[in-house]
């Protein structure tokens, strides 16, 4: 079982890294802007088939090597320590491959798209388009959280029912690996996970509402429009998530109170797991990054060239952005899907550091 986990968390792992250049914005090719019609020529559409092919043969080979490691190790720690290594031995990897292209890409770039030096860089922004229905609203969380108080108030009735060693740990033969003592401080250890994740939910939903509006200066109409269908159904599938994973939680801990087989939870957990790592590559191959591979009706665009947004020099290595003169605290990932943080501003800084700091405390505290 710990076999086929392993390889099955791989492949999604290797499948998500590889597709990665193909679901990023049209106009940009390895966190390089080229614009959208620079973006079709042939040498940078081979790039991103080179790298797609690349990660698959690393990976599958890594996974190879991992799995054969798996068998002869019956240690349960150290094979803990080879599926830790050999995640980061994917991610590592394909980060250099990446690196080669995005390089690449750089060169490209100077070498077809060099700009005169009396050329004006032109940004287009929508002033309207914050003000537009960019993700669901807020009042959809009451449903976790009216759920939250119900798992809270089961545990406070039903509290002399809870067995006083509580299960904390199973390996996947369904066998307890790990017990604690039966106290409030236990018990509520499930409710304090739900609100802490309900609250994680909710600030990615508010980042997703406030990040800045990416507009590609060749196809502006469509450019802006995918933008926000792009974060409105990820605001959806974001509660969707937030949803299945409170109602997880509820239901291990009701485990505690009544009588559900170790062997209905463990199945509930893969089918959810199932259905959000299934929903995120599928948003990924469906949406894409900026929702860039949206079917859309075309709007009629003027053939006039027009300069391309060339920012890259606030990108490191094309995945890091560091602008001290731009006021938005989360940008869109220019490789990837997803957001990250302006690193030039303290404040998101902070933002992360606050949510990492309460998850270390509550494991503290819950130890």
């Amino acid at each position: 079982m710990e076999i086929l986990f392993f390889i099955a968390m791989m492949l999604v792992i290797i499948v998500l890294q590889a597709v990665t250049p193909y679901v990023i914005r049209r106009g940009e090719s390895f966190g390089v802007m080229v614009g959208e019609k620079a973006a079709k020529d042939p040498v940078l559409r081979k790039m991103k088939r080179q790298f797609l092919q690349w990660n698959i043969m690393i990976g599958i080979l890594v996974t190879t090597i991992a799995t054969v490691l798996l068998v002869m190790i019956s240690n349960e720690n150290g094979q803990a320590t080879i599926f830790i290594i050999a995640i980061f031995a994917i991610l590592i990897i394909s980060f250099l491959i990446y690196i080669r292209f995005y390089k690449a890409s750089l060169a490209w770039k100077h070498e077809n798209l060099q700009k005169g030096e009396n050329k004006v860089d032109i940004v287009m922004v929508d002033t309207t388009f914050h003000r537009q229905k960019l993700t669901i609203s807020y009042a959809w969380y009451l449903i976790p959280l009216v759920l939250i108080f119900i798992t809270v108030g089961l545990t406070v009735i039903y509290y002399n029912q809870i067995a006083s060693q509580i299960p904390m740990q199973y390996n996947f033969d369904n066998e307890v690996t790990r017990m604690a003592t039966k106290s409030y401080r236990t018990v509520m250890m499930m409710p304090v996970m739900q609100l802490l994740m309900l609250g994680l939910f909710l600030f990615i939903n508010y980042m997703m509402s406030r990040s800045k509006q990416v507009i590609d200066n060749d196809n502006p109409t469509d450019s802006m429009r995918r933008s926000v269908l792009f974060r409105l159904i990820y605001s959806k599938f974001n509660f969707i998530m937030c949803l299945l994973l409170i109602l997880l939680f509820m239901v291990i801990q009701l485990s505690f109170i009544f009588a559900i087989s170790q062997t209905v939870i463990m199945t509930i957990v893969i089918t959810m797991l199932v259905i959000i790592f299934g929903g995120l590559i599928f948003l990924m191959v469906r949406v894409g990054q900026g929702g860039s591979r949206l079917k859309l009706e075309e709007t009629e665009q003027k053939d006039e060239p027009r300069p391309i947004r060339d920012d890259d020099a606030n990108w490191k290595m094309g995945v890091f952005y560091f602008n001290h003169k731009d006021p938005a605290l989360f940008v869109e990932k220019r490789f990837g899907v997803g957001w990250t943080i302006n690193m030039a501003k303290p404040i998101a800084w902070l933002s992360i550091v606050a949510i990492i700091g309460i998850i270390i405390i509550i494991s503290i505290l819950f130890r």
